[in-house]
C-alpha cells in the first residue's frame, strides 16, 4: 500500500502556517506566508479573506515544492483558525465584506445592547460566555446596523475556520469549538437556538450547520484542488479553533491538564469535564468528547514583537549577522536580570484586554521605574507581565474549583527557556512543554495532525496519538523562594491594574479628541 500524507493548515493571527505529514506523525515539510491585519480605524482589525486563501495555496504549494511528495498521496486536510471571526459569504462562498478577527472591537455600542436585553443573563447561560465586543455576536449586529445590504444578502455567516473549509469544500459549516462566538449557540444542547437568535434579530436560515471537529465534512473541490496543485476528492474535516488544536497538540488529553498559550493570542485552556459558566473567562468544547476548556485569553503575547520594532534595532542587526533571532538576544538579557525585574512590572494591555477585564480601554504600562532600571530589566518586566496576566486568571478558574494537574506549554515563547522559567515560578508548579522525537514542541500542527488522522481513520484515539507523538518532557521546576516574590508582585500588578481602570477610560476619551 502507498504511503499516504495529510495537511494541516493553521490560519493565524499574522500568518498561515502549513504542515505535510506523514501517516505516523513524521513532520516533513513546513512552510509558511505572513500578511498585515488592517486597522482603518481604532477598534478595528479585519483582513479581505480572500488573503487567507491565497496564504493557503501558496503554502500548501509550498510544502510540496519543499518535500518532493507526489500530492496525489495526500489522505486528508485538516485546518484551524483564530476565534471571534465573523466573515459574510455569498452562494459561493465570496466574501462579502472582510473579516472582522477577534482583536476587532468596533461592536461596543451593539454589545451595550445586548446587555441591555431582559435576557442579557440568559444569552450568557446559553452558551457559557460573557457578551463582549470580541466575540461574533455583536459583529453580526453591527454588519446588520452599518451594512444593512451585506447582511441581507449574505448566504451565510461564517467564521474563519469554516470559510477555509468552504473555499475547499464548498460546504457551509460551524465546528463546535468556534460555535461559542454565537450568542444563541446552547452549548450544551450543540444546537442553533431559536428563540435566542430571533430575540438579537439572527435569521438561523443564514447560519451554517453544526458539526463536530473531527467530521469528514467534504472533499476538495476541482477549482479548490487547481489552485492547491493537489488531486480533487481528498477528505476535509470540520476543523477547530486556533486554541483547541494549541491546546490538544501540547499534550492536553484529559480533565485537569492545562495549556498555557504563548503568542500573540496568548492564554490558558484547562481541560474539564462539565460546563462552567464564569463570565470573566471564556469557554467552548474541546475537540475529545465529553471535554472543555475553560479558557482565558490575553492579548499581550506581542508586546515583545512590539519591542523588537521600536526599540530592538541593535538586536535586529546583530541577529541578522549572527543568523539568530533577535527574541534569543532578548532572552540572553532577561537572564541577566533578577526575577522581579527591579521592582519593573508591566501592565500588557497593549490593545486592550480580553479576560478578565474585558474592555477596549486599557493600555499598556510600566510601573516602578527607576534610573537603576535597565534595559534587561524592561524585557524581564514584559516576559513577567505577559505571565502576571495568565495567572489573573488561574485565580479565577481556580475559585470554580478547576484543579490544574499539569501546565503545559505552547507556542514561539516555549522557544525561550528563561520565559519558560518565569512561568513556572510565577504558576508556582511545574511548567512543562511535550517535544517531539526530534526535539520540536508540540502545538497547533500536531494537535491538527492527531485530530486529522483520528477523523479520516488513520488513528483509532486522539488522545493516544497526541501522546504518542510527544515521548519527551522539558520539565522547569518552581523556585518557591522567586514564587514568594512574585505573589507580592502579582498582589501590586492586580491592584494597578484594577485602579488605573477609570484613568484608562479618561485617556481614551481625550485620545479620541485629540490624536
Amino acid at each position: 500500500m502507498a504511503a499516504q500524507f495529510i495537511l494541516t493548515v493553521d490560519v493565524g493571527t499574522s500568518s498561515t502556517k502549513t504542515s505535510l505529514w506523514t501517516e505516523n506523525g513524521h513532520l516533513v515539510a513546513h512552510t509558511s506566508c505572513s500578511y498585515p491585519l488592517s486597522r482603518p480605524q481604532p477598534l478595528w482589525a479585519e483582513i479581505d479573506g480572500n488573503i487567507w486563501w491565497h496564504a493557503v495555496c501558496e503554502t500548501v504549494q509550498g510544502v510540496f515544492a519543499k518535500s518532493k511528495i507526489d500530492p496525489s498521496l495526500i489522505a486528508g486536510i485538516g485546518v484551524d483558525a483564530v476565534g471571534w471571526t465573523l466573515i459574510p459569504v455569498d452562494h459561493t462562498g465570496n466574501p462579502l465584506h472582510p473579516a472582522m478577527i477577534w482583536l476587532d472591537r468596533r461592536a461596543e455600542e451593539e454589545t451595550n445592547w445586548l446587555k441591555s436585553l431582559p435576557s442579557a443573563e440568559h444569552l450568557v447561560n446559553l452558551n457559557a460566555n460573557p457578551l463582549d465586543a470580541a466575540y461574533i455576536t455583536p459583529k453580526l449586529l453591527w454588519l446588520k446596523k452599518h451594512h444593512p445590504d451585506i447582511f441581507n444578502s449574505a448566504y451565510k455567516f461564517l467564521e474563519a475556520t469554516g470559510f477555509i473549509v468552504s473555499q475547499l469544500t464548498d460546504e457551509f459549516i460551524c465546528d463546535f469549538t468556534q460555535a461559542y462566538g454565537y450568542h444563541f449557540f446552547d452549548i450544551r444542547k450543540e444546537t442553533w437556538d431559536q428563540q435566542a437568535a430571533q430575540e438579537i434579530g439572527i435569521p438561523l436560515e443564514k447560519m451554517p450547520r453544526l458539526c463536530p471537529s473531527t467530521e469528514v465534512v467534504g472533499t476538495v473541490t476541482e477549482e479548490a484542488a487547481e489552485q492547491l496543485g493537489i488531486k480533487p476528492g481528498v477528505p476535509v474535516i470540520a476543523g477547530c479553533l486556533d486554541a483547541i488544536a494549541g491546546a490538544l497538540g501540547s499534550g492536553v488529553v484529559k480533565a485537569g491538564q492545562t495549556n498555557e498559550q504563548g503568542g500573540q493570542a496568548g492564554g490558558v485552556g484547562i481541560s474539564l469535564d462539565h460546563v462552567v459558566v464564569e463570565p470573566r473567562l471564556i469557554f467552548s468544547h474541546h475537540v475529545i468528547p465529553g471535554q472543555y476548556l475553560l479558557q482565558a485569553g490575553t492579548v499581550g503575547g506581542g508586546s515583545l514583537g512590539w519591542f523588537r520594532n521600536q526599540f530592538g534595532q541593535p538586536e535586529t542587526s546583530v541577529a541578522e549577522l549572527l543568523g539568530q533571532n533577535p527574541f534569543e538576544l532578548f532572552s540572553s538579557q532577561v537572564a541577566k536580570s533578577k526575577p522581579g525585574a527591579n521592582g519593573l512590572i508591566f501592565l500588557p494591555y497593549m490593545a486592550g484586554e480580553r479576560t478578565p477585564l474585558w474592555s477596549s480601554l486599557p493600555r499598556g504600562v510600566f510601573f516602578g521605574l527607576t534610573y537603576n532600571t535597565s534595559r534587561a530589566d524592561t524585557l524581564r518586566a514584559i516576559m513577567e507581565g505577559c505571565a502576571f496576566a495568565v495567572y489573573d486568571n488561574l485565580q479565577i478558574a481556580e475559585e470554580h474549583g478547576a484543579v490544574v494537574d499539569e501546565y503545559l506549554g505552547s507556542g514561539g515563547a516555549t522557544q525561550s527557556a528563561v520565559w519558560c522559567q518565569i512561568k513556572a515560578d510565577i504558576y508556582g508548579k511545574p511548567f512543562i512543554v511535550a517535544r517531539r522525537a526530534d526535539g520540536g514542541e508540540g502545538g497547533h500542527d500536531l494537535g491538527l495532525f492527531a485530530l486529522t488522522a483520528y477523523g479520516i481513520g488513520l488513528h483509532k484515539d486522539i488522545g493516544a496519538c497526541v501522546s504518542d507523538l510527544l515521548p519527551t518532557r522539558q520539565v522547569f521546576e518552581p523556585s518557591m523562594k522567586s514564587h514568594a516574590l512574585y505573589q507580592e508582585l502579582f498582589s501590586v500588578y492586580r491592584s494597578v491594574s484594577r485602579k488605573l481602570m477609570d484613568d484608562f477610560a479618561k485617556l481614551d476619551t481625550i485620545a479620541r479628541s485629540h490624536f
